[in-house]
Formats: structure tokens, sequence, C-alpha cells
């Protein structure tokens, strides 16, 4: 499987009626889970990898479970859904989690979660099969993919679709396709998704709509790192509004390669690897920013793939990334999930407390799902 293929995986989504374009909110559908509610010991119970693209298998599996882990965010790739249950189907020690209940009964069995999510909404535009001309409402196959476990999804992958502006497209807005799916999927219970691979301009209005919780499922601080992956001040200080996160990611070129490196995107010299004190140092400014209730895991580990070269790939320009030969880099001792114990270490170094790094490693993304989800 290429990178591309693989990165490509996603999360987000949503639509919005008629009646929530000019602007009246709706009640939350029948069987949510009333925003603001509190079930924090619950929450803080569980540990979530946000944001993990590797390939599902054994391996993998393997090294959640001996991290202690409970849920694996799972960004597929897009087409794959029938691949990915039946390799749930093959290993009885991972099951699908559809809702907040399934996570928890999950663990009481002992099992490890699997929460699939989107980071790009191809799937529902018209080239994908779906109709949005001359019929109203529009025929999405959202529900489809929410009924075979779709629980978050991002509009696009860095390039602009019918739904709105990608990360090389910053001033394009949300369309008004992307305002009906954004609303759907609030309505549906699938988490709305306005990581870095989004433009900022349609991030912001996202926000601008959101009636539940909105995530930046893996991204980056603008304000460290001038990397136009990265996400602003004022996008994160709007997903914390909606009571929503941000995932941040352990990829090392986004927390040390920036705009003015571009030009030695092929020769180099490159800049030293991060390490696991710079990751941490995200989680000080957003803590800062926003405060720790908005804070989580959205490592963005890949497995399988080939190593980023933006010579070869549109989609990556030479202020994202340079060129990263054999693999992809992470951070220097948090290369995959058996490495969390050295985040929570110099968590611990540096006085956070125990209920704070709870949050961090999973009680905030449960928190969210209970919020954003119909189940």
């Amino acid at each position: 499987m290429e990178r591309r293929d693989v990165l490509k995986a996603g999360v987000v989504g949503a639509v919005v009626t008629l009646t929530q374009a000019s602007g009246a909110q709706s009640e939350p559908a029948a069987g949510s889970t009333p925003l603001g509610s509190k079930d924090t010991e619950t929450d803080l119970s569980v540990v979530v990898i946000g944001a993990d693209g590797s390939v599902p298998s054994k391996p993998i599996v393997d090294k959640y479970i001996g991290a202690k882990a409970d849920v694996w965010f799972y960004l597929p790739n897009l087409p794959e859904f029938s691949a990915d249950l039946e390799f749930l189907d093959s290993d009885p020690r991972i099951k699908l989690a559809k809702s907040y209940a399934d996570i928890l009964a999950n663990k009481k069995a002992g099992k490890l979660s699997m929460v699939i999510g989107w980071q790009n909404s191809a799937a529902l535009e018209e080239a994908a099969g779906n109709e949005w001309r001359f019929v109203r409402p529009p025929r999405t196959k959202l529900r489809e993919y929410y009924e075979l476990g779709l629980r978050s999804a991002n509009l696009n992958y860095n390039l602009s679709n019918s739904f709105g502006g990608g990360m090389l497209d910053p001033r394009v807005p949300l369309t008004t396709q992307g305002k009906y799916i954004v609303g759907k999927m609030q309505d549906m219970g699938i988490l709305v998704d306005c990581c870095g691979h989004t433009g900022e301009q349609t991030a912001l209005d996202i926000l601008a709509m959101a009636r539940r919780p909105v995530i930046i499922s893996h991204g980056n601080v603008l304000a460290l790192n001038d990397n136009p992956r990265n996400s602003s001040d004022r996008v994160i200080e709007g997903v914390a509004k909606t009571g929503g996160l941000m995932g941040v990611t352990a990829l090392d070129a986004f927390m040390t390669w920036s705009r003015k490196d571009a030009a030695r995107v092929d020769t180099g010299p490159y800049p030293p690897r991060a390490n696991v004190a710079r990751y941490v140092n995200e989680f000080d400014y957003l803590k800062r920013l926003v405060g720790i209730d908005h804070i989580a895991l959205g490592t963005d580990f890949t497995s399988d793939i080939e190593a980023a070269d933006p010579s070869q790939m549109f989609e990556f320009p030479p202020s994202m990334m340079y060129k990263q030969t054999p693999t992809i880099k992470y951070v220097e001792g948090f290369e995959s999930v058996s490495d969390l114990g050295n985040v929570r270490a110099e968590m611990v170094r540096r006085g956070y407390t125990q209920e704070e790094i709870a949050k961090v490693f999973g009680g905030n993304w449960m928190r969210v799902f209970r919020e954003a989800w119909n189940s």
C-alpha cells in the first residue's frame, strides 16, 4: 500500500438540514448523550490512541495490548471497510466499536476496541456515486458508512474538493455541499474533523456552524512551527469552544520543518529529529492556550508505507515535508504505541498530575465520543 493511499484515510464528516443551514439549531437526535454530561471517572480509565493509520495486522494489535491501550482510533483507506471488517474477524482480541458503550464493554471483556474514521470524505462526492443534483435532499452514502462503523470524518485531504478547501487552499470556504455534509454528520453522530489537512477558512466555517464537539484528530501547533500542515491558534481555540479537542501528532517534520526550509527539501541539511520533550512542548502550549480538557493523543502512526518524498507527491509540498528515507520519521522515543511510557514519563517530569495525564491519554477522547456520537 502506498503512503498516499494510507494517509488519504480519514476522519471528518457532517451535514446541515435546510432548517439548520438557515441558522436554527436542532436538538440532539434521540438516544444521544446530553452535551456536557459527566462520567469523568469512567472516561479517565480508558487509554485512546488517536489517529493511527497503521495497516491492521496482528503485530500492531500485539503492540496495543502490550502498551495497555484500550482504543485504536483508526484512519483506514477509504474503500477498504470490507478488508478492515475481515481483519477484525480474524483476530478475536480486537473488536469494532460503534458506540461509547461498545468501548466500555470491550474493555470489560479484555478486548481492544477499533474506532474507524476518515481523513477524506471523497466517498461522499458525486463522482463516487452520490446524487447531489436535481434531488432534494441529496442522496449520499453517509448512512451506509455510518452503519458500517464510520464515527469520524475529515472533509478533504490537502487538496480542495466539492466540500471545501484543503490545506493547500487555505482561503477556500466551506461550500454549500460541505455545509450539508457537516450538518448531516452532526445529526447522525459522526465526529467532524478539521485537522490540518483541511484549509483554514473551511475549518473556521465548520466551527461557526458546529452544534457538537469538533476535533483536530491529528495535528500540531502552528505557533510552535510554521509548517502549513499545522493548526493556527484561532482554529484550535474554535475547536475548544465546541467542546472538542486536538490530538497531537508525533510526525517529526511537523515539529521541525517549516516554510523557510522548503528550498532544502531535496538536498538538506535536514533538521535534527524532534524528541519526546519536543512532543510534550505541544501539550504545554495547548494547556496554556485552551486547557487540559482539550488535548489528546493523535499520533498519525502508520506502517508498511513508502517514505515521504515531496518531489514525488503533489499533495505534500516542500514547505510541509522534507525527503525522508527509508521510512517516515516520528519523534525519537515515540515511534509507536509501544513507546507510550516515554511520553508519560516526560509529562510526570514536568509536573502533570495523574488526572491530567489520564485526560490526555484517553479521557478527553471518551468525553468527546459521548458528546458527539448518538450511541
